[in-house]
């Protein structure tokens, strides 16, 4: 009996676990919903999802994947670019004037926040060695944050 019951306490937290984590096309509320649409009116393939306290629409917006999250009172907080292709030229000439120079660029992320210059998160690579490079949008390095095994930032954080 005790099996039975464990067993369906294990089902029922795990159904609880994957709706939490569900995303939906479909915004979570009309003012975020609004807000979004009045910035973003040519998104296409939108998924919206609630994390950690953030609402989080990911779509495509002309050639680019992109996040853009909003506070729990549905205000705009920051809007993630992923540069799949082409590396922004000011990027590519920032590292060919810095010491990585010849590091090979494997990830380009393009941050703008509310209250905040805009700035890119470049993940370079040498061998083992991974950093990221935080580069302002005048082309100044600004932060440089070696990665280990272990080490994350979310993008909540930054």
């Amino acid at each position: 009996m005790k099996l039975i019951i464990n067993l369906g306490i294990v089902l029922i937290m795990s159904g609880l676990v994957f709706i939490s984590c569900e995303k939906s096309e479909k915004a979570p509320n009309s003012m975020v919903g609004d807000n979004f649409d009045s910035l973003y009116p040519n998104a296409k393939h939108i998924e919206w999802e609630i994390e950690k306290g953030y609402y989080v629409a990911e779509f495509r917006d002309g050639n680019h994947d992109k996040e853009a999250w909003f506070d729990n009172s549905y205000s705009w907080v920051l809007t993630k670019t992923e540069y799949e292709r082409k590396v922004p030229d000011l990027v590519k000439e920032t590292i060919n004037n810095s010491n990585y120079k010849g590091w090979h660029i494997d990830d380009v992320d393009f941050i703008e926040k509310v209250n905040r210059d805009p700035f890119y998160i470049v993940e370079v690579e040498k061998g083992e060695s991974e950093v990221d490079l935080y580069i302002s949008n005048n082309g100044e390095i600004i932060a440089e944050i070696t990665e280990n095994g272990d080490y994350h930032r979310e993008i909540s954080d930054i």
